[in-house]
């Protein structure tokens, strides 16, 4: 079932960032993420092709870039038309751009049967150089760890190093104040080539935490040692990211309320990516309705935002026809 006929529903989760293991690139491979997909907020558009391209909905100008660098790539000659129907907030630690190029990346893929994978889709639309925690959420979601990028070439996506479904009753409380949005894109690139990469010791010591305190606990469903490996490593980043965040969190609003978090019973907490998005977790649906009840008033004080409660998305991107 092709062309004119078939129209695409495509969902996709979207991620919190615990970070990146390892910019130094001593052992032949920089980067390295930690990472995990939730179900909310999320992407929801339709696809179908058409005479021409039209997109209604949030971030037109974005989807329509994605369509024709496409369009160019492979080849199309017919346009499609796009509904976004529920879209992730842009810049805020979601990962939002990368969810919406590979959801149009392989929408068009099916509607025009190209025999794409995410990986070629990464490549042509330059995601996945700095971290593989979108491309593989998009694939598989759940709890991910990737390997990092060879120093030779960092055009392809990372390869994936652990994969787990994360526990379904632990539960994220998601804060977004309403504050500047964080970097991404370009703005992303010239970050990082501001910093000095970091200690050896810290590599060592965010490395030793990933390895033998953050993925055992997934494994054994301990959510202590979980929330305090998250922690730690929030605050390890936190520190190295200070020059050019111009403190450990992108804004100082984001540390008040993380640290409100850990105060109010929360088993970690932390700023996902560049924020302003900052999580808790949470065991079990109960305790996460605390958090969110007093964050609610909380980040309200003095300011603005809103805050909601997710679990993880274990399933990953669904893509299904509709006649």
């Amino acid at each position: 079932m092709e062309g004119f006929n078939m129209k695409l529903r495509i969902s996709t989760p979207s991620r919190l960032h615990f970070g990146i293991i390892d910019m130094r690139g001593d052992l032949g491979r920089i980067h390295g993420s930690i990472g995990v997909s939730i179900k909310k907020p999320r992407l929801v558009l339709d696809i179908k092709e058409s005479k021409t391209t039209t997109i209604k909905g949030a971030r037109t100008n974005r989807a329509q870039e994605i369509i024709e660098t496409l369009g160019e790539a492979y080849d199309i000659r017919t346009g499609v038309e796009i509904t976004i129907h529920e879209d992730i907030p842009e810049h805020s630690g979601f990962g939002s751009g990368t969810q919406l190029s590979y959801a149009l990346g392989m929408g068009v893929n099916k509607l025009f049967n190209l025999g794409l994978t995410v990986e070629n889709i990464a490549v042509r639309l330059e995601r996945s150089r700095i971290s593989g925690i979108g491309a593989y959420g998009f694939q598989k979601g759940g709890f991910i760890v990737d390997g990092g990028h060879d120093v030779r070439d960092r055009d392809k996506v990372p390869p994936l190093i652990y994969h787990q479904d994360f526990p379904e009753d632990w539960k994220f409380v998601i804060c977004l104040p309403k504050i500047h949005k964080g970097f991404s894109g370009e703005q992303e690139q010239k970050a990082f080539k501001k910093l000095e990469p970091p200690p050896a010791e810290t590599v060592t010591s965010v490395s030793h935490i990933v390895l033998l305190q953050m993925i055992p606990s997934i494994i054994e469903k301990d959510i202590e040692v979980f929330g305090e490996s998250m922690t730690s490593l929030d605050t390890m980043f936190g520190d190295y990211w200070k020059k050019i965040q111009g403190g450990t969190y992108t804004h100082p609003r984001i540390g008040e309320c993380v640290n409100h978090l850990l105060e109010c019973g929360a088993y970690g907490a932390g700023q996902s990516s560049w924020g302003p998005a900052l999580y808790g977790l949470a065991d079990g649906a109960k305790h996460a309705r605390v958090l969110e009840e007093e964050m609610n008033r909380f980040i309200n004080l003095g300011g603005e935002g809103y805050v909601f409660v997710t679990s993880a998305d274990n399933t990953g991107a669904v893509i299904e026809e509709e006649i």
